[in-house]
């Protein structure tokens, strides 16, 4: 696990994806700096005239549901049709999904056209079942009472499920694994879960396989949490910790940490390493 992440994170460096972000306005600075730092190149837009242009350049496209009107909601709709048109991957944030129809109706109807879904347990769980909901963007659930609605989803729509909490755990038709990393402070940092799936579609960015860049993204974001833990125990400070984290990319710590989780994470085979 650790030598695809290295590997994979030297790639990523190499290449630099182009994720295009079309994302929420409170979280967008966070997201923008995170990706910089992890090496990718970010581009937000808010202009539809721009759209067929930045999908065809962009390695990945990432939809963030966190700020919705109908403007949005229309250029949402197109995007996701061009990114099918010029087979580009698509990653999806159901924010709020659950809290009101609108954001769990537009999720729902974007979902046949996404490679990758990130969300909360009540997130994920809202996207197939209309009596959950969810405390705002605040999950009311844990990871493991998602579970099962997360493979529903995998099988019915080919794609891969995160689902990120306390433990994180990743879901695709084929495979499985749930993550201990990351941090406590996280969940005092708005935007960490945004920021999760923008790195996630960097990694997709340069990764065929959706369970496989998932998992290796979600995995090294966990850990920059914990070496960002290691720092502060303020959410102000570990906010920059964290930033400073993606972009040092201390191994020798990260092989530590892993160790003293005795964590095995065993990778599918032919995942194209």
């Amino acid at each position: 696990m650790f030598k695809h992440l290295k590997e994979s994170l030297s790639t990523l460096r190499r290449i630099k994806p182009l994720v295009l972000n079309l994302t929420n306005y409170v979280t967008m600075d966070f997201m923008a700096n995170s990706l910089l730092s992890l090496g990718a190149a970010p581009i937000m837009s808010h202009c539809d005239d721009e759209l067929d242009e930045l999908i065809q350049m962009a390695h990945s496209i990432n939809i963030n549901l966190g700020t919705l009107d109908d403007a949005f909601i229309t250029r949402i709709k197109k995007a996701v049709k061009l990114a099918k048109k010029y087979q580009k991957p698509l990653i999806l944030d159901p924010v709020g999904a659950g809290a009101s129809a609108i954001r769990t109706n537009t999720a729902r109807e974007l979902m046949p056209y996404v490679d990758i879904v990130r969300g909360n347990a009540s997130e994920i769980m809202a996207l197939s079942d209309n009596q959950i909901k969810t405390l705002g963007v605040e999950t009311l659930q844990e990871t493991d009472a998602a579970k099962s609605k997360a493979r529903v989803l995998a099988k019915e729509y080919g794609l891969t499920v995160v689902i990120s909490g306390r433990i994180d755990c990743i879901i695709s038709n084929t495979n499985e694994i749930t993550l201990p990393f990351g941090s406590p402070l996280m969940s005092l940092i708005t935007g960490m879960g945004c920021t999760l799936t923008a790195v996630i579609a960097a990694f997709r960015g340069i990764l065929s396989d959706s369970f496989i860049s998932a998992t290796l993204a979600t995995c090294y974001f966990g850990l920059c949490g914990n070496m960002a833990a290691n720092k502060t125990k303020e959410p102000g400070t570990y906010h920059s910790a964290f930033i400073d984290a993606l972009y040092t990319t201390d191994f020798s710590l990260i092989v530590k940490q892993y160790a003293e989780h005795d964590y095995a994470i065993q990778m599918p085979i032919n995942c194209g390493f």
